[in-house]
């Protein structure tokens, strides 16, 4: 297991030997990541000593341990900290080919965009899930419960705009498709049929105009959704 005493951010010269980490172009191994000339402590955050991690949420309760006194507010347009945890979490979020290049995918899903663009920052594999637990705490168990790896289809579907970071709307989605008992989604979740996360998205809008789902139970909501939902609601698969 990698211990840091702090956590760290990159500079400059540290982002951009990032990125050619990431795009092929060097090897990680030219990748120092406590090389003060990439990167710099940053003051107060705690330890980060980070096990093999089951979930997203495993994830993110370490980062934001390791956050400390440190605001995570604060933090989530300091790009070269998430490059920097991206990178030390790189075996556990990436795959790399024969040739130890790293195989990421989507840009988003490890170099930080703006976190205003909510289209593009809910896509990163670290940030992300931090600010979830943050925000919703175990309301975003369904958003955080598949591993570090892997951007769920519910996650996509149900963070893609601000006013989806909403306490009262989350517990309705986990409440339709969070088995409590598995600690997992349940089966067809991840699907595009109806009364999937794509389709309660779509009806949110649509309740929005009638109601303000802020004013509701979230058990009101879920009595207010189509028939469509029917299949997720109280079961356990």
């Amino acid at each position: 297991m990698i211990k840091f005493a702090a956590l760290y951010e990159f500079n400059v010269a540290g982002l951009d030997a990032f990125e050619k980490v990431f795009t092929g172009q060097i090897d990680d191994s030219a990748i120092n990541p406590l090389d003060s000339a990439l990167t710099s402590c940053i003051s107060g955050t705690k330890a980060f000593a980070p096990p093999e991690f089951e979930t997203a949420n495993e994830l993110a309760q370490a980062v934001l341990d390791a956050l400390g006194a440190t605001n995570l507010f604060d933090q989530l347009s300091n790009t070269g900290l998430w490059a920097w945890l991206t990178f030390t979490l790189r075996h556990q979020l990436f795959k790399q080919s024969g040739d130890g290049k790293w195989k990421v995918g989507e840009i988003h899903r490890w170099y930080p965009s703006n976190p205003n663009d909510w289209q593009k920052g809910q896509r990163h594999l670290v940030r992300m899930p931090a600010l979830l637990l943050k925000t919703l705490g175990s309301s975003a168990d369904h958003l955080l419960c598949s591993a570090p790896s892997v951007l769920p289809e519910i996650r996509e579907q149900l963070t893609s705009q601000q006013d989806m970071f909403n306490t009262t709307f989350q517990e309705v989605a986990r409440a339709l498709y969070f088995d409590e008992e598995k600690g997992a989604l349940k089966r067809g979740a991840g699907g595009k049929s109806g009364g999937t996360p794509r389709r309660l998205a779509k009806v949110r809008q649509q309740l929005d105009v009638t109601w303000d789902l802020e004013d509701l139970d979230p058990a009101e909501i879920i009595d207010r959704l189509p028939s469509e939902f029917d299949r997720f609601k109280a079961v356990k698969n």
